[in-house]
Protein backbone atom coordinates (compact mmCIF):
# COMPACT_ATOMS: atom_id res chain seq x y z
CA UNK A 1 0.00 0.00 0.00
CA UNK A 2 1.22 3.31 -0.98
CA UNK A 3 1.53 6.23 1.41
CA UNK A 4 0.84 9.79 0.17
CA UNK A 5 2.90 12.10 2.63
CA UNK A 6 2.82 16.09 2.46
CA UNK A 7 6.35 17.22 3.73
CA UNK A 8 5.86 20.77 5.51
CA UNK A 9 8.71 23.37 6.00
CA UNK A 10 9.11 26.66 7.09
CA UNK A 11 11.13 28.38 4.97
CA UNK A 12 13.71 30.95 5.23
CA UNK A 13 12.42 33.99 3.24
CA UNK A 14 12.89 37.25 4.87
CA UNK A 15 11.49 39.31 6.79
CA UNK A 16 8.39 37.03 6.86
CA UNK A 17 8.80 33.47 6.80
CA UNK A 18 7.14 31.23 4.09
CA UNK A 19 5.58 27.33 4.23
CA UNK A 20 6.64 24.85 1.55
CA UNK A 21 5.52 21.69 1.32
CA UNK A 22 5.89 18.88 -1.28
CA UNK A 23 4.47 15.32 -1.89
CA UNK A 24 6.56 12.50 -0.79
CA UNK A 25 4.54 8.82 -2.13
CA UNK A 26 6.27 6.04 0.34
CA UNK A 27 5.66 2.42 -1.18
CA UNK A 28 7.54 0.45 1.97
CA UNK A 29 5.63 -2.64 3.42
CA UNK A 30 4.16 -1.71 6.54
CA UNK A 31 4.64 -3.84 9.55
CA UNK A 32 3.68 -4.27 13.11
CA UNK A 33 6.87 -2.26 14.47
CA UNK A 34 5.86 0.73 12.33
CA UNK A 35 2.40 1.12 14.03
CA UNK A 36 1.65 2.43 17.52
CA UNK A 37 -0.25 1.17 20.21
CA UNK A 38 -3.42 2.57 18.45
CA UNK A 39 -2.49 1.30 14.57
CA UNK A 40 -1.29 4.50 13.25
CA UNK A 41 2.40 4.87 11.87
CA UNK A 42 4.85 6.01 13.73
CA UNK A 43 6.85 9.00 13.41
CA UNK A 44 9.86 6.89 12.75
CA UNK A 45 8.31 5.04 8.92
CA UNK A 46 8.73 8.74 7.47
CA UNK A 47 12.28 8.72 6.04
CA UNK A 48 14.17 12.11 6.01
CA UNK A 49 14.31 14.01 3.19
CA UNK A 50 16.11 16.42 0.95
CA UNK A 51 15.08 20.05 -0.98
CA UNK A 52 16.84 22.90 -2.68
CA UNK A 53 17.82 24.68 -0.15
CA UNK A 54 18.88 27.63 -2.73
CA UNK A 55 15.28 27.94 -3.92
CA UNK A 56 13.63 28.45 0.15
CA UNK A 57 16.48 30.92 1.19
CA UNK A 58 18.40 28.67 2.91
CA UNK A 59 21.32 27.35 0.77
CA UNK A 60 23.48 28.82 -1.87
CA UNK A 61 23.58 27.18 -5.62
CA UNK A 62 26.65 24.98 -4.74
CA UNK A 63 25.41 23.89 -1.53
CA UNK A 64 22.21 23.59 -2.14
CA UNK A 65 20.83 20.56 -0.26
CA UNK A 66 19.21 20.80 2.69
CA UNK A 67 17.11 18.05 5.00
CA UNK A 68 13.78 17.61 6.11
CA UNK A 69 13.57 15.87 9.63
CA UNK A 70 9.71 14.69 10.56
CA UNK A 71 8.80 15.87 13.24
CA UNK A 72 4.96 15.84 13.78
CA UNK A 73 2.30 13.96 12.29
CA UNK A 74 -1.36 14.60 11.11
CA UNK A 75 -4.02 12.87 9.21
CA UNK A 76 -4.18 15.01 6.07
CA UNK A 77 -7.41 16.16 5.48
CA UNK A 78 -6.92 17.72 2.00
CA UNK A 79 -6.57 14.42 0.41
CA UNK A 80 -8.31 11.61 2.98
CA UNK A 81 -7.45 8.43 3.02
CA UNK A 82 -4.26 6.82 4.68
CA UNK A 83 -2.54 10.33 3.50
CA UNK A 84 -0.48 12.44 6.14
CA UNK A 85 0.65 15.60 6.68
CA UNK A 86 3.96 15.18 7.93
CA UNK A 87 5.64 18.48 9.50
CA UNK A 88 9.42 18.88 9.43
CA UNK A 89 11.92 20.78 10.98
CA UNK A 90 15.10 21.84 8.55
CA UNK A 91 18.41 20.56 8.91
CA UNK A 92 22.18 20.91 7.15
CA UNK A 93 23.07 18.44 5.35
CA UNK A 94 25.82 17.64 8.34
CA UNK A 95 22.33 17.05 10.42
CA UNK A 96 23.12 20.01 12.51
CA UNK A 97 20.55 22.27 12.92
CA UNK A 98 19.54 25.05 9.83
CA UNK A 99 19.92 28.57 11.26
CA UNK A 100 16.33 28.99 10.06
CA UNK A 101 15.23 26.43 12.46
CA UNK A 102 13.59 28.22 14.96
CA UNK A 103 11.45 24.98 16.08
CA UNK A 104 14.95 23.61 17.17
CA UNK A 105 15.62 26.90 19.09
CA UNK A 106 12.64 26.62 21.13
CA UNK A 107 13.31 22.81 22.13
CA UNK A 108 17.09 24.28 23.20
CA UNK A 109 14.76 26.72 25.54
CA UNK A 110 12.40 24.22 26.76
CA UNK A 111 15.22 21.64 27.40
CA UNK A 112 17.62 24.50 29.58
CA UNK A 113 14.41 25.03 32.04
CA UNK A 114 11.68 26.23 30.04
CA UNK A 115 9.89 23.01 30.56
CA UNK A 116 9.77 23.44 34.10
CA UNK A 117 6.65 26.16 34.28
CA UNK A 118 4.12 23.56 32.39
CA UNK A 119 3.49 26.58 30.10
CA UNK A 120 0.09 26.46 27.99
CA UNK A 121 -0.46 28.72 24.94
CA UNK A 122 -3.21 30.15 23.20
CA UNK A 123 -2.37 31.70 19.68
CA UNK A 124 -5.55 34.54 18.29
CA UNK A 125 -3.91 34.10 14.17
CA UNK A 126 -5.55 37.33 13.13
CA UNK A 127 -5.34 37.21 9.06
CA UNK A 128 -7.16 39.13 6.02
CA UNK A 129 -8.44 37.22 2.87
CA UNK A 130 -7.28 38.54 -0.62
CA UNK A 131 -9.10 38.18 -3.86
CA UNK A 132 -7.03 39.36 -6.34
CA UNK A 133 -5.28 42.56 -5.51
CA UNK A 134 -8.01 43.85 -2.80
CA UNK A 135 -8.87 42.53 0.49
CA UNK A 136 -11.89 40.68 0.29
CA UNK A 137 -14.75 43.07 0.47
CA UNK A 138 -13.40 45.92 -0.77
CA UNK A 139 -15.20 47.21 -3.62
CA UNK A 140 -13.91 47.60 -6.98
CA UNK A 141 -15.76 50.73 -8.05
CA UNK A 142 -14.76 53.16 -4.97
CA UNK A 143 -11.61 52.72 -2.98
CA UNK A 144 -13.08 51.87 0.91
CA UNK A 145 -15.87 49.86 2.08
CA UNK A 146 -17.86 51.55 4.89
CA UNK A 147 -15.77 52.32 8.08
CA UNK A 148 -15.42 49.85 10.06
CA UNK A 149 -17.45 48.93 13.04
CA UNK A 150 -20.02 46.51 11.99
CA UNK A 151 -18.08 43.32 10.59
CA UNK A 152 -16.68 42.36 14.19
CA UNK A 153 -18.51 39.02 14.57
CA UNK A 154 -21.32 40.49 12.35
CA UNK A 155 -23.41 38.54 9.98
CA UNK A 156 -25.12 39.02 7.16
CA UNK A 157 -23.69 39.48 3.04
CA UNK A 158 -23.21 43.02 3.84
CA UNK A 159 -20.84 42.81 6.58
CA UNK A 160 -19.24 39.52 6.30
CA UNK A 161 -16.77 38.06 3.76
CA UNK A 162 -15.10 34.64 3.16
CA UNK A 163 -17.42 32.69 5.31
CA UNK A 164 -17.46 29.69 3.43
CA UNK A 165 -13.39 29.28 3.29
CA UNK A 166 -13.40 30.10 6.98
CA UNK A 167 -15.84 27.11 7.56
CA UNK A 168 -14.41 24.92 5.48
CA UNK A 169 -10.49 25.27 6.92
CA UNK A 170 -12.23 24.65 10.20
CA UNK A 171 -13.45 21.32 9.47
CA UNK A 172 -9.73 20.37 8.09
CA UNK A 173 -8.38 21.94 10.82
CA UNK A 174 -10.87 19.63 12.85
CA UNK A 175 -10.64 16.64 10.80
CA UNK A 176 -6.23 16.81 11.22
CA UNK A 177 -6.63 16.86 14.76
CA UNK A 178 -5.79 20.05 15.37
CA UNK A 179 -6.15 22.39 18.67
CA UNK A 180 -8.38 24.69 17.29
CA UNK A 181 -10.53 26.81 19.12
CA UNK A 182 -12.50 28.53 17.15
CA UNK A 183 -13.53 31.45 14.44
CA UNK A 184 -14.89 34.61 13.88
CA UNK A 185 -14.94 37.62 11.80
CA UNK A 186 -12.65 40.34 12.86
CA UNK A 187 -12.90 44.73 12.45
CA UNK A 188 -12.34 45.30 8.84
CA UNK A 189 -14.02 43.74 6.33
CA UNK A 190 -12.40 40.02 4.90
CA UNK A 191 -10.24 39.82 8.15
CA UNK A 192 -11.07 37.01 10.52
CA UNK A 193 -9.40 35.24 13.38
CA UNK A 194 -8.49 31.52 14.34
CA UNK A 195 -7.92 30.34 17.78
CA UNK A 196 -4.93 27.59 17.92
CA UNK A 197 -3.98 25.89 21.25
CA UNK A 198 -5.43 26.25 24.81
CA UNK A 199 -5.50 24.56 28.39
CA UNK A 200 -3.21 21.33 28.49
CA UNK A 201 -1.82 22.89 24.83
CA UNK A 202 2.12 23.02 25.97
CA UNK A 203 4.70 24.82 23.88
CA UNK A 204 5.83 22.50 20.34
CA UNK A 205 1.92 21.31 20.62
CA UNK A 206 0.51 24.79 20.06
CA UNK A 207 3.23 25.93 17.59
CA UNK A 208 3.04 22.86 15.69
CA UNK A 209 -0.49 23.14 15.47
CA UNK A 210 -0.53 26.57 14.35
CA UNK A 211 2.24 26.27 11.57
CA UNK A 212 -0.09 23.35 10.06
CA UNK A 213 -3.44 25.31 10.32
CA UNK A 214 -1.39 28.34 8.49
CA UNK A 215 -0.74 25.69 5.80
CA UNK A 216 -4.52 24.51 5.75
CA UNK A 217 -5.54 27.96 5.43
CA UNK A 218 -3.62 28.68 2.29
CA UNK A 219 -4.38 25.44 0.64
CA UNK A 220 -8.07 25.68 1.37
CA UNK A 221 -8.07 29.25 -0.32
CA UNK A 222 -7.04 27.58 -3.09
CA UNK A 223 -9.85 25.76 -3.84
CA UNK A 224 -11.82 28.77 -3.60
CA UNK A 225 -9.38 31.27 -5.46
CA UNK A 226 -8.62 33.05 -2.31
CA UNK A 227 -5.59 34.21 -0.52
CA UNK A 228 -4.23 34.80 3.31
CA UNK A 229 -2.29 36.89 3.79
CA UNK A 230 -0.33 37.41 7.46
CA UNK A 231 0.34 41.58 6.61
CA UNK A 232 -0.17 42.94 10.12
CA UNK A 233 -1.28 46.04 8.46
CA UNK A 234 -2.64 44.95 5.12
CA UNK A 235 -4.60 48.84 4.94
CA UNK A 236 -3.29 51.95 5.76
CA UNK A 237 -5.27 54.20 7.01
CA UNK A 238 -8.20 54.08 9.94
CA UNK A 239 -8.24 50.21 9.85
CA UNK A 240 -7.37 47.65 12.06
CA UNK A 241 -3.89 45.94 12.01
CA UNK A 242 -3.87 42.14 11.95
CA UNK A 243 -2.44 40.25 15.64
CA UNK A 244 -1.06 36.92 16.94
CA UNK A 245 -2.47 37.81 20.60
CA UNK A 246 -0.97 35.42 22.79
CA UNK A 247 -2.35 34.03 25.71
CA UNK A 248 -0.24 32.40 28.17
CA UNK A 249 -0.02 30.81 31.54
CA UNK A 250 1.99 28.71 33.93
CA UNK A 251 1.50 25.93 36.73
CA UNK A 252 1.69 29.40 39.03
CA UNK A 253 -0.43 31.79 36.99
CA UNK A 254 -3.17 29.00 37.08
CA UNK A 255 -3.02 28.26 40.70
CA UNK A 256 -5.08 29.80 43.44
CA UNK A 257 -3.51 33.47 44.00
CA UNK A 258 -1.91 33.44 40.12
CA UNK A 259 -2.56 36.47 39.32
CA UNK A 260 0.50 38.17 41.48
CA UNK A 261 2.62 35.88 39.26
CA UNK A 262 0.90 36.98 36.58
CA UNK A 263 2.22 40.22 37.47
CA UNK A 264 5.25 39.04 37.90
CA UNK A 265 5.60 37.76 34.99
CA UNK A 266 4.42 41.47 33.44
CA UNK A 267 6.72 43.27 35.57
CA UNK A 268 9.85 40.98 34.02
CA UNK A 269 8.24 41.45 30.55
CA UNK A 270 8.60 45.20 30.90
CA UNK A 271 12.21 45.15 31.69
CA UNK A 272 12.55 42.87 27.62
CA UNK A 273 10.80 44.68 25.41
CA UNK A 274 13.72 45.03 22.67
CA UNK A 275 13.77 41.19 22.96
CA UNK A 276 9.95 40.10 22.46
CA UNK A 277 9.41 42.81 19.92
CA UNK A 278 12.04 41.19 17.65
CA UNK A 279 10.46 38.04 18.07
CA UNK A 280 7.24 39.58 17.19
CA UNK A 281 7.02 39.82 13.36
CA UNK A 282 8.15 42.48 10.63
CA UNK A 283 5.98 45.85 10.70
CA UNK A 284 5.10 45.70 14.33
CA UNK A 285 5.82 49.40 13.96
CA UNK A 286 3.05 49.85 11.74
CA UNK A 287 0.32 47.80 13.58
CA UNK A 288 1.77 48.96 17.14
CA UNK A 289 0.66 52.81 17.09
CA UNK A 290 -1.32 53.45 20.25
CA UNK A 291 -4.58 53.42 18.04
CA UNK A 292 -6.92 50.12 17.12
CA UNK A 293 -6.28 48.34 19.92
CA UNK A 294 -2.81 48.11 20.26
CA UNK A 295 -0.72 50.36 22.68
CA UNK A 296 2.38 51.58 21.02
CA UNK A 297 5.57 49.57 20.55
CA UNK A 298 7.84 51.97 21.96
CA UNK A 299 5.69 51.78 25.70
CA UNK A 300 4.53 49.06 27.80
CA UNK A 301 2.03 48.54 30.01
CA UNK A 302 -0.15 46.28 31.49
CA UNK A 303 -3.43 45.99 32.82
CA UNK A 304 -7.29 44.64 33.64
CA UNK A 305 -9.78 44.10 30.32
CA UNK A 306 -7.06 46.90 28.70
CA UNK A 307 -6.93 45.94 25.12
CA UNK A 308 -4.79 48.98 24.67
CA UNK A 309 -2.19 47.67 26.88
CA UNK A 310 0.54 45.47 25.85
CA UNK A 311 -0.65 42.83 28.08
CA UNK A 312 -3.81 42.25 28.73
CA UNK A 313 -5.11 40.73 32.30
CA UNK A 314 -8.88 39.93 30.60
CA UNK A 315 -11.37 40.57 33.56
CA UNK A 316 -12.67 36.85 34.50
CA UNK A 317 -8.72 35.98 34.99
CA UNK A 318 -8.75 39.06 37.75
CA UNK A 319 -12.16 38.15 39.37
CA UNK A 320 -10.83 34.87 39.61
CA UNK A 321 -7.53 35.42 40.68
CA UNK A 322 -5.92 33.23 38.67
CA UNK A 323 -5.41 32.16 35.22
CA UNK A 324 -3.45 33.67 32.18
CA UNK A 325 -2.30 37.13 30.38
CA UNK A 326 -2.63 37.96 27.10
CA UNK A 327 0.51 39.32 25.11
CA UNK A 328 -1.57 41.63 22.24
CA UNK A 329 2.11 42.67 20.88
CA UNK A 330 2.73 39.52 18.41
CA UNK A 331 1.91 40.43 14.51
CA UNK A 332 -0.14 38.11 12.62
CA UNK A 333 3.41 37.15 10.85
CA UNK A 334 5.39 36.47 13.76
CA UNK A 335 7.22 33.03 13.68
CA UNK A 336 5.02 31.32 16.86
CA UNK A 337 8.46 29.04 18.02
CA UNK A 338 10.03 32.39 18.54
CA UNK A 339 7.10 34.21 20.09
CA UNK A 340 6.99 31.06 22.39
CA UNK A 341 10.48 31.00 22.81
CA UNK A 342 10.97 34.31 24.11
CA UNK A 343 7.67 34.37 26.77
CA UNK A 344 9.73 31.27 28.01
CA UNK A 345 13.04 32.96 28.52
CA UNK A 346 11.68 35.96 30.06
CA UNK A 347 9.67 34.04 32.39
CA UNK A 348 12.26 31.88 33.71
CA UNK A 349 15.00 34.50 33.26
CA UNK A 350 17.00 32.56 30.35
CA UNK A 351 19.41 34.12 28.52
Amino acid sequence: MAIIAEYIWIDGSTPTKKLRSKTKIIHDEISDEHLNDEGALKLSFFPKWQFDGSSTNQADGDKSDCILRPVRLYPDPIRGGDAVLVLCEVDKASGAHHPTNTRAKLRDVLARGGDKVDAWFGFEQEYTLYEGSRPLGFPSERRFPAAQGPYYCGVGADEVYGRELVEAHMEVCLEAGLSIQGVNAEVMPGQWEFQMGGPGAGALKATDDLWVGRWLLYRVGENHGISATLDPKPVPGDWNGAGMHTNYSTTATRAPGGVDEINAIAERLSKRVPEHLAAYGAGYEMRLTGHHETCRYDQFKWGVSNRGASIRIPANVAEAGCGYLEDRRPNANADPYEVAAVLLRSTCDLH
